[in-house]
């Protein structure tokens, strides 16, 4: 996913805030891309999907299981390692378990996924930098 931080801040125009009006700024960010990456990926999915999906993010051991059976030695995935370098979480920790079977599980049910992400993150840049003035004179 994407990282909301100072640098981020900095790229809307708004790095000159008060540092608590950042980190409230911040967590909304987030939480709006996360609202939008959501709803963009909810659109192409059938029920199924969608409850697959939904039981993968709330770490349903029952589909956590499935999935990581299906993956094989997932140990050995370039993916896997990846996310644990990223990550900093232990090697089979729940978060790093969870955070990988989401990104395999994306990939196959939703091939596009980084274009979402781009596209998701241009659209809240753009709204933002629009409100930018206002959001400012606010704080």
């Amino acid at each position: 996913m994407y990282n909301f931080d100072e640098s981020f801040l900095d790229s809307v125009g708004l790095g000159t805030l008060p540092q608590e009006q950042k980190n409230i700024f911040l967590q909304y960010a987030q939480d709006q891309f996360e609202i939008r990456i959501g709803e963009k990926i909810s659109q192409n999915l059938n029920e199924e999907q969608l409850t697959e999906f939904e039981n993968i993010i709330d770490n349903d051991n029952e589909t956590m299981t499935k999935w990581l059976q299906s993956l094989g030695d997932f140990r050995k995935d370039t993916v896997y390692q990846k996310i644990m370098a990223n990550t900093g979480e232990p090697d089979g920790s729940l978060e790093l378990l969870n955070n990988y079977v989401t990104a395999k599980w994306l990939d196959q049910n939703c091939p596009n996924y980084d274009a979402l992400i781009s596209s998701s993150l241009d659209e809240l840049r753009a709204e933002i930098m629009s409100q930018k003035d206002a959001i400012l004179a606010a704080a």
